[in-house]
């Protein structure tokens, strides 16, 4: 796609960006460059995402982008992070360039606010319990991730209870094989009903005395990043070429071969040829076996 005629017609003074169907920045104004402190090189040559946005925000960036390209939204909010490490909103307006199967999504900033860094999630925590002649645990030590948390409540108490205020209550079961000294680890992971963050619960032998147990708190809307951070390494373990790797992270999404032939900007058949390839060099049988590769 040429991209003059349309860089021509942006407002230098507000800052602006242009994506391709693959997700790929192919424009920066210098007002953007110097809003993320980033030159356009640098976001050309890296994945763009994952340096510029907030943690925790690229999968709501990917869908807005997304939404853009499908001209189902002409505005978002896009959580971006700088070079120095600030937290901004940016409200941004989308519209979209269509030429045969080149597309663009052109961004431009209609007002930026900072933002404050959340506070850490409460639950993280990690605890030394004692093991108790009846096979149980009293908590002895606890550390919350978040200082303001009181920890003091909950030492001298069954780590049962401490695990049911966590919202980990099931994974006493395996900690108490733990405990009971039936095994020298175990972990579980669990999303309580209603709840959108994971519990990641595991419990480790210190000594004949003590078992160490962590609770991680894992916000769901970072599961699709967690899946695709898998993606890169299996991708690099299998030595994918860039654009194979771009392939499987779409088949990972669900994106069919029309689909994913209109993002990419290439051929149904070359999609096909990507998706052969890539399940032979993964020892993959079918897409639904990717699933089973990756996780």
């Amino acid at each position: 796609m040429d991209w003059e005629p349309i860089v021509s017609h942006l407002d230098g003074r507000r800052p602006a960006l242009i994506v391709d169907g693959g997700g790929r920045v192919r424009f920066v104004n210098a007002s953007m460059e110097k809003l993320l402190g980033r030159r356009f090189d640098e976001l050309t040559t890296t994945r763009w995402l994952a340096m510029c946005v907030q943690p925790g925000g690229t999968t709501t960036v990917k869908l807005l982008l997304g939404a853009g390209f499908r001209g189902e939204a002409t505005g978002g909010d896009l959580p971006l992070l700088t070079r120095e490490g600030r937290r901004i909103t940016m409200h941004a307006e989308l519209s979209r360039e269509t030429r045969g199967r080149r597309r663009a999504l052109i961004v431009v900033s209609q007002g930026v606010r900072e933002v404050e860094a959340g506070p850490a999630l409460a639950g993280d925590c990690w605890c030394e319990v004692s093991r108790t002649v009846d096979g149980g645990g009293m908590v002895t030590l606890v550390r919350f991730l978040d200082p303001s948390r009181d920890s003091l409540i909950h030492v001298g108490r069954p780590v049962e209870e401490l695990l049911e205020v966590l919202g980990s209550a099931p994974a006493m079961r395996w900690v108490g094989e733990v405990l009971a000294e039936h095994a020298p680890d175990a972990s579980d992971v669990l999303l309580p009903e209603g709840d959108d963050a994971f519990r990641v619960v595991t419990a480790e032998s210190v000594d004949d005395a003590t078992v160490r147990v962590t609770v991680r708190y894992l916000p769901m809307r970072l599961l699709p990043e967690l899946v695709d951070a898998k993606a890169a390494r299996t991708a690099g373990d299998g030595a994918l070429s860039e654009r194979e790797r771009q392939v499987l992270t779409l088949l990972l999404r669900g994106r069919g071969v029309e689909d994913i032939a209109t993002m990419l900007e290439i051929a149904p058949r070359t999609v096909k040829f990507h998706q052969a390839n890539v399940l032979q060099k993964l020892g993959a049988d079918s897409r639904l076996d990717l699933l089973r590769v990756i996780l």
